[in-house]
């Protein structure tokens, strides 16, 4: 969230293979502490518990190379943080800054896809993983979208605070996040990451947002947000 890049990726995926591995080889008796006891024989049950985290570990093993890691990928930070990635999905146009992709978009002449999301968001990894970064939805953003993904827990500081009343009171915006966090609720009236919505050049909504589920409850799935995706297109023309 500061932009450290202290625990990238491949780093958080290293550390944990490395724990699960040394948790496997406790229950196996194989690492002993001082205060424990000398295991002589290893009985069904804890040969069974210790299959958990080293199976884990060798699932994890590929995430090093960018595997998405579907099972673990709401705990582990976003590919984005990857530097060495074999998986390597399909481009789109992307920004980070609200004002920069909308004026490239509307140079283009394209419709604009928000990503409301946050670097600390559990449903927002899950979304990346089950939805948004799969091939048929990557086909449809790249042809025809510009991507605004705005990070409402970003702590970079803005180069200067800027000055916004919510409530009838003035208050001070000073890091990005701030900024973004501002934009979604006093534009689109929301406060739910992720939270996906297509706009046209001059910043209106072409459809209903999108977030983690339906208003039944249900996840969103593949084939829904293609759907939600093409009618914003359509919209959009």
């Amino acid at each position: 969230a500061y932009g450290w890049r202290l625990l990238d990726r491949e780093v958080f995926i290293s550390l944990w293979v490395v724990l699960f591995v040394l948790l496997g080889m406790y229950l196996l008796g194989k690492i002993s502490f001082s205060h424990d006891e000398k295991v002589e024989k290893i009985g069904v049950l804890r040969f069974t518990l210790a299959l958990f985290p080293l199976s884990f570990a060798v699932y994890l093993v590929p995430g090093l190379w960018g595997a998405p890691l579907n099972a673990a990928s709401a705990f582990v930070p976003p590919l984005t943080t990857q530097d060495f990635n074999l998986n390597q999905p399909k481009e789109y146009t992307h920004f980070t800054d609200y004002d920069e992709g909308m004026a490239y978009a509307k140079q283009h002449n394209q419709p604009v896809l928000i990503d409301f999301s946050g670097f600390g968001c559990v449903n927002c990894r899950n979304m990346e993983s089950a939805v948004f970064n799969t091939d048929p939805v990557l086909d449809v953003v790249g042809d025809n979208f510009v991507v605004i993904t705005l990070m409402v827990d970003d702590r970079s500081k803005l180069k200067a605070p800027v000055s916004v009343v919510e409530n009838g009171e003035t208050k001070e915006l000073d890091t990005a996040g701030e900024m973004w966090t501002y934009l979604q609720s006093s534009k689109f009236g929301a406060s739910t990451q992720p939270y996906y919505i297509v706009l046209d050049n001059e910043g209106n909504a072409m459809n209903n947002p999108v977030s983690y589920t339906n208003d039944d409850g249900s996840r969103v799935s593949v084939n829904q947000f293609i759907e939600w995706l093409h009618e914003g297109i359509d919209n959009y023309k």
